[in-house]
Protein backbone atom coordinates (compact mmCIF):
# COMPACT_ATOMS: atom_id res chain seq x y z
CA UNK A 1 0.00 0.00 0.00
CA UNK A 2 1.34 3.31 -1.19
CA UNK A 3 1.32 6.36 1.23
CA UNK A 4 -0.48 9.89 -1.05
CA UNK A 5 0.85 13.18 0.50
CA UNK A 6 -1.49 16.12 0.36
CA UNK A 7 -5.00 16.91 1.35
CA UNK A 8 -8.33 15.41 1.16
CA UNK A 9 -11.25 17.46 -0.26
CA UNK A 10 -12.78 17.37 3.43
CA UNK A 11 -9.61 19.30 4.49
CA UNK A 12 -9.34 21.68 2.36
CA UNK A 13 -13.25 22.71 2.46
CA UNK A 14 -13.02 23.35 6.05
CA UNK A 15 -9.76 25.55 5.72
CA UNK A 16 -11.92 27.45 2.83
CA UNK A 17 -14.40 27.58 5.50
CA UNK A 18 -12.73 28.65 8.21
CA UNK A 19 -10.71 31.44 6.31
CA UNK A 20 -14.07 32.90 4.62
CA UNK A 21 -15.53 33.48 8.49
CA UNK A 22 -11.95 35.23 9.51
CA UNK A 23 -12.12 37.55 6.36
CA UNK A 24 -16.27 38.10 6.96
CA UNK A 25 -14.81 39.30 10.89
CA UNK A 26 -11.62 41.33 9.37
CA UNK A 27 -13.78 43.11 6.84
CA UNK A 28 -15.78 45.57 8.56
CA UNK A 29 -12.34 46.84 10.83
CA UNK A 30 -10.81 47.35 7.59
CA UNK A 31 -13.46 49.18 5.68
CA UNK A 32 -13.18 51.88 9.15
CA UNK A 33 -9.42 51.73 9.23
CA UNK A 34 -9.65 52.59 5.03
CA UNK A 35 -12.37 55.57 6.21
CA UNK A 36 -10.22 56.40 8.98
CA UNK A 37 -7.31 57.46 6.65
CA UNK A 38 -9.53 58.72 4.15
CA UNK A 39 -10.38 61.72 6.35
CA UNK A 40 -6.84 61.73 8.10
CA UNK A 41 -5.28 62.15 4.50
CA UNK A 42 -8.36 64.84 3.86
CA UNK A 43 -7.97 67.03 7.44
CA UNK A 44 -3.82 66.68 6.94
CA UNK A 45 -4.22 68.35 3.20
CA UNK A 46 -6.41 71.25 4.30
CA UNK A 47 -4.45 71.94 7.78
CA UNK A 48 -1.36 72.26 5.04
CA UNK A 49 -3.47 74.77 2.75
CA UNK A 50 -4.16 76.78 5.84
CA UNK A 51 -0.47 76.85 7.02
CA UNK A 52 0.13 77.93 3.35
CA UNK A 53 -1.96 80.47 3.43
CA UNK A 54 -0.97 81.96 6.81
CA UNK A 55 2.72 80.99 6.26
CA UNK A 56 1.69 83.64 2.74
CA UNK A 57 0.39 86.51 4.58
CA UNK A 58 3.09 87.00 6.79
CA UNK A 59 5.75 87.08 4.05
CA UNK A 60 4.31 89.33 1.98
CA UNK A 61 2.41 91.24 5.18
CA UNK A 62 -0.44 91.56 3.46
CA UNK A 63 -4.05 90.32 3.13
CA UNK A 64 -4.26 86.70 1.80
CA UNK A 65 -7.93 84.65 1.38
CA UNK A 66 -8.43 81.18 1.51
CA UNK A 67 -12.09 80.01 -0.18
CA UNK A 68 -13.94 78.16 -1.27
CA UNK A 69 -14.05 78.26 -5.36
CA UNK A 70 -16.90 77.36 -7.36
CA UNK A 71 -14.83 74.81 -9.86
CA UNK A 72 -11.03 73.76 -10.27
CA UNK A 73 -10.28 76.50 -12.13
CA UNK A 74 -12.16 79.19 -10.72
CA UNK A 75 -9.92 82.65 -9.71
CA UNK A 76 -12.48 84.10 -7.06
CA UNK A 77 -14.75 82.59 -3.80
CA UNK A 78 -17.93 80.81 -4.53
CA UNK A 79 -19.40 83.76 -2.83
CA UNK A 80 -21.73 81.10 -0.69
CA UNK A 81 -21.82 77.97 1.83
CA UNK A 82 -21.70 75.32 0.27
CA UNK A 83 -19.38 72.01 -0.15
CA UNK A 84 -15.44 72.43 -0.13
CA UNK A 85 -14.32 70.13 -3.18
CA UNK A 86 -12.40 73.58 -4.73
CA UNK A 87 -10.38 75.86 -3.20
CA UNK A 88 -8.40 79.17 -3.94
CA UNK A 89 -5.67 81.14 -2.03
CA UNK A 90 -6.14 85.04 -3.24
CA UNK A 91 -3.39 88.10 -2.90
CA UNK A 92 -5.90 90.38 -3.58
CA UNK A 93 -7.10 89.56 -7.84
CA UNK A 94 -3.88 86.97 -7.69
CA UNK A 95 -3.89 83.35 -7.39
CA UNK A 96 -1.50 82.06 -5.45
CA UNK A 97 -2.74 78.54 -5.27
CA UNK A 98 -5.82 76.54 -6.18
CA UNK A 99 -6.91 72.71 -6.01
CA UNK A 100 -9.70 70.21 -5.68
CA UNK A 101 -9.94 67.92 -2.32
CA UNK A 102 -10.59 64.55 -2.71
CA UNK A 103 -14.16 63.05 -1.93
CA UNK A 104 -13.69 60.09 -2.98
CA UNK A 105 -16.25 59.71 -5.37
CA UNK A 106 -18.73 61.87 -3.30
CA UNK A 107 -18.43 59.54 0.28
CA UNK A 108 -16.57 63.00 2.01
CA UNK A 109 -18.09 66.19 2.51
CA UNK A 110 -16.45 69.10 3.34
CA UNK A 111 -18.03 71.60 4.64
CA UNK A 112 -17.03 74.77 7.17
CA UNK A 113 -18.76 77.36 9.95
CA UNK A 114 -16.77 80.14 8.21
CA UNK A 115 -18.53 83.00 7.15
CA UNK A 116 -19.11 82.68 3.43
CA UNK A 117 -16.76 79.95 3.45
CA UNK A 118 -13.73 82.10 3.56
CA UNK A 119 -10.62 83.28 5.58
CA UNK A 120 -8.74 85.99 5.86
CA UNK A 121 -5.15 86.08 7.07
CA UNK A 122 -3.82 89.49 7.68
CA UNK A 123 -0.04 90.04 7.52
CA UNK A 124 -0.09 89.52 11.49
CA UNK A 125 -1.04 85.92 10.46
CA UNK A 126 -4.24 86.16 12.44
CA UNK A 127 -7.33 84.60 10.90
CA UNK A 128 -10.38 86.52 10.32
CA UNK A 129 -13.88 85.16 9.05
CA UNK A 130 -16.39 88.10 8.43
CA UNK A 131 -14.20 90.80 9.14
CA UNK A 132 -13.57 89.55 13.21
CA UNK A 133 -10.86 87.29 14.58
CA UNK A 134 -12.17 83.60 14.48
CA UNK A 135 -12.21 82.65 17.74
CA UNK A 136 -13.98 79.24 16.83
CA UNK A 137 -14.38 77.57 13.64
CA UNK A 138 -14.38 74.60 11.44
CA UNK A 139 -13.80 72.65 8.23
CA UNK A 140 -15.43 69.47 8.65
CA UNK A 141 -14.28 66.48 6.55
CA UNK A 142 -17.60 63.74 6.94
CA UNK A 143 -17.58 60.20 5.56
CA UNK A 144 -21.18 59.78 4.53
CA UNK A 145 -20.73 56.13 5.15
CA UNK A 146 -18.04 55.20 7.92
CA UNK A 147 -18.15 53.98 11.32
CA UNK A 148 -18.86 56.14 14.14
CA UNK A 149 -16.30 58.51 14.37
CA UNK A 150 -16.24 59.39 10.63
CA UNK A 151 -15.78 63.12 11.36
CA UNK A 152 -12.42 65.08 11.55
CA UNK A 153 -12.86 68.60 12.14
CA UNK A 154 -9.67 71.34 11.15
CA UNK A 155 -10.37 73.49 13.74
CA UNK A 156 -9.25 77.45 14.35
CA UNK A 157 -8.59 78.90 17.59
CA UNK A 158 -7.28 81.29 19.53
CA UNK A 159 -3.98 83.05 17.66
CA UNK A 160 -4.89 81.29 13.85
CA UNK A 161 -4.07 77.84 15.55
CA UNK A 162 -4.94 75.00 13.41
CA UNK A 163 -5.62 71.63 14.95
CA UNK A 164 -7.07 68.30 13.71
CA UNK A 165 -9.86 67.25 15.92
CA UNK A 166 -11.36 63.50 15.35
CA UNK A 167 -15.33 63.41 16.11
CA UNK A 168 -17.60 60.59 17.20
CA UNK A 169 -21.04 60.91 15.48
CA UNK A 170 -22.20 61.55 11.88
CA UNK A 171 -21.90 63.59 9.29
CA UNK A 172 -24.50 66.38 10.41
Amino acid sequence: MRSVKGFTLIELMVTIAVAAILVALALPSFRNLIVSSRLNGIASDMVDIVSFARSESIKRNSTIQLCRAATATATTCAGASGDWVNWVVLSGASVLRRGALNTYGGSVEMTSTLTNDRVDFGGDGLARTGGSLIAEAEISACSIDGPSESVRDVKFGAASRVSIVKVAGVCP
